[in-house]
């Protein structure tokens, strides 16, 4: 009995932590993912001053690139970076002619 409990305590042992070596164990990442979801309505400077705080953490933290969060934050910061805003002043009352 005692060999069997003693397994069962190894075994939940390993099993905690396996878990930080996988990087669940930085709630921050989280917080960063959400943030970074909302990414493609900010502007282009917001999402370079989100990258740089993302970076910041990483170097100071690491293991914390192992979480499983981590690519999906970099693939937001990709894909809010990747945009072109074409914006037209309506108010001039003259024609335009655009040359492409």
């Amino acid at each position: 009995m005692k060999k069997l409990l003693l397994l069962f305590a190894a075994c939940l042992m390993v099993i905690g932590c396996e878990k930080d070596v996988i990087g669940e164990g930085y709630p921050e990442m989280e917080g960063f993912y959400n943030e970074s979801c909302g990414l493609p309505k900010v502007t282009i400077d917001s999402v370079k001053l989100f990258s740089v705080k993302v970076n910041d953490y990483t170097t100071e933290y690491p293991e914390s690139k192992e979480h499983s969060l981590y690519p999906k934050i970099q693939a937001n910061i990709k894909s809010a970076s990747l945009r072109i805003t074409i914006t037209a002043d309506t108010t001039w009352a003259g024609t335009t002619t655009i040359h492409f």
